[in-house]
């Protein structure tokens, strides 16, 4: 490749790169002679005498992807509603992989002007340069935003409505209609879409996914109370709701990002838990002072994660304590002092004040 700078044909020049972008983004094979020589093409272009053309270059590519997508678009929903997710995985696949071997081909382009041009962080913030013109973006950055603005932005909702069927198809224990892999294939690729971002890289997930999942899961973490209220047994309740906790975690880390994780338990512990306090402390006192170990332990896993609920808990387990001068295992002193940091004198006897 020569390096020194050369008139250049762009219309020819940009017709050789636009069928090798072709078979790059959609992971067609490429000889290595032909991405070298694309390759030089790029670096040709931007360098060109008597005047660069890498602004030409950035707005042809990026107009091909925007036409590309358009088309993807028409094929994910070619097959119908039934097929929506497992299609928009399907390119979704295609298409992340070949931008980022797009990103590679374009390597001069964005090192040696577009990496130049950006403005950093201070110049944003205190206004030392025009932005008023637009700032470009990477190649790489740029296929991923195109993605965002011509497929997921006009899909969005209907997709997000058929992951969460899917959802609730497993949690039925019914057979998924959609692939897991797409299922959580696309749930992910809301957050890759916006992986090249410095900030805010979970926004499109939390706003177009998350908060609607956490919703439809806090409705259903209610009507699942409800039902297991009626059977007003209170041991039974506290062992299916410590099982519905580890079942919606598992849940979680089959489908979702691991941001996810703590926001699913809160949802589940509000609705299941921290919203049917009087039920739990019905039989508090009937578990101290029979001495129910199993259910004491579950009460103090359930209650432990929400703010303030022990406080019934230990105060009847200490008045049992006061009142019966309990004799209690070394187990049980660990949990009590969990409990309320309750010193433990010498030989297993605990130091009571009033």
């Amino acid at each position: 490749m020569s390096l020194k700078p050369r008139r250049v044909d762009f219309n020819a020049t940009w017709g050789a790169i636009r069928e090798t972008i072709k078979g790059v983004i959609t992971l067609d094979h490429v000889a290595r002679t032909v991405w070298n020589d694309r390759f030089s093409d790029v670096y040709s272009i931007c360098v060109a005498h008597p005047e660069p053309m890498a602004d030409r270059l950035y707005a042809e590519t990026k107009q091909y992807l925007i036409d590309h997508v358009a088309k993807l678009l028409n094929k994910v929903q070619e097959d119908g509603e039934q097929n929506l997710v497992k299609n928009y995985f399907h390119y979704w696949s295609q298409y992340s992989v070949g931008s980022q071997y797009l990103h590679s081909l374009y390597l001069y382009l964005n090192q040696q002007h577009i990496k130049t041009q950006k403005l950093s962080d201070a110049e944003i913030i205190y206004g030392s340069s025009d932005i008023t013109g637009g700032e470009q973006m990477e190649i790489g950055e740029l296929a991923l935003e195109v993605w965002q603005s011509g497929m997921i932005a006009p899909l969005g909702q209907r997709l997000v409505k058929l992951l969460l069927e899917a959802i609730d198809q497993d949690r039925s224990q019914q057979p998924l209609t959609i692939p897991i892999e797409a299922v959580r294939g696309t749930i992910i690729s809301f957050v890759e879409v916006q992986g090249y971002r410095k900030k805010g890289q979970l926004q499109l997930y939390q706003e177009l996914f998350e908060e609607p999942f956490l919703d439809a899961s806090g409705e259903h973490f209610k009507r699942d109370a409800a039902r297991l209220l009626q059977e007003k047994d209170v041991s039974l309740y506290m062992e299916k709701v410590k099982a519905k906790i580890e079942e919606e975690l598992f849940r979680a880390r089959r489908f979702l990002h691991y941001s996810s994780f703590p926001k699913v338990s809160h949802r589940c512990e509000t609705h299941m838990v921290a919203e049917h306090l009087q039920f739990l402390y019905s039989e508090c006192n009937g578990m101290v002072q029979n001495e129910r170990k199993k259910d004491l332990s579950n009460m103090y896993d359930l209650l432990k994660s929400v703010q303030n609920a022990m406080v019934v808990l230990v105060d009847t387990v200490l008045d049992h304590i006061k009142t019966q001068g309990l004799a209690v295992s070394i187990n049980d002193l660990i949990l009590f002092r969990i409990l309320k940091n309750i010193p433990i004198q010498p030989y297993g006897f605990i130091a009571v004040t009033n």
